[in-house]
């Protein structure tokens, strides 16, 4: 096997795996896309932390092969799933959700480049915070899925209001 062959077939191989990654960020965002507001959320960031991190070790070995990005047109002002975006009643620590959010900016700006390794690093950083999100969502949910069936915990957006609270009909 000649060393052509040898970079021919590895290239193939990256390939196959970025293809697989690109797959993989797809079905997670789909899920966050088709989603309603439950117990699954914690889940959904775990998956997308997981597809980020799929990215990033696919275009760090397509850097190291030589491979370009393909450039995405406008991805600077693409915007996450709805229950992604800020202002939407995101659980989790908001310093967590401010990285999030410049994670993805860093992402959306990477994308719009060339450069598989800034890619790779914006997918990285992706994949860090939401993960950290998941597990920090995971132990939100913890005392709610402890408490006795038919019982929920009051939060602080369902605290009971006074009546000049809610203002007169």
């Amino acid at each position: 096997m000649s060393f052509s062959d040898e970079l021919d077939r590895q290239r193939a191989q990256i390939m196959r795996a970025v293809r697989h990654a690109r797959d993989s960020w797809a079905e997670a965002m789909r899920a966050h896309k088709l989603a309603p507001p439950d117990a699954g959320f914690a889940g959904r960031l775990r998956d997308l932390s997981d597809a980020a991190a799929t990215e990033q070790v696919a275009w760090e070995h397509a850097h190291a092969a030589g491979l370009l990005w393909r450039p995405v047109p406008g991805a600077e002002s693409a915007q996450p799933p709805y229950e992604l975006r800020p202002g939407t009643g995101r659980r989790g620590p908001r310093e967590l959700w401010d990285r999030f959010d410049a994670a993805v900016a860093t992402l959306n700006r990477a994308i719009t480049g060339s450069n598989a390794a800034e890619v790779a690093d914006a997918f990285g950083e992706l994949a860090d915070v939401t993960a950290q999100l998941a597990d920090a969502v995971t132990h939100e949910e913890e005392p709610a899925a402890r408490a006795p069936s038919g019982v929920r915990q009051r939060g602080a957006a369902e605290a009971p209001t006074s009546s000049r609270a809610r203002g007169a009909a």
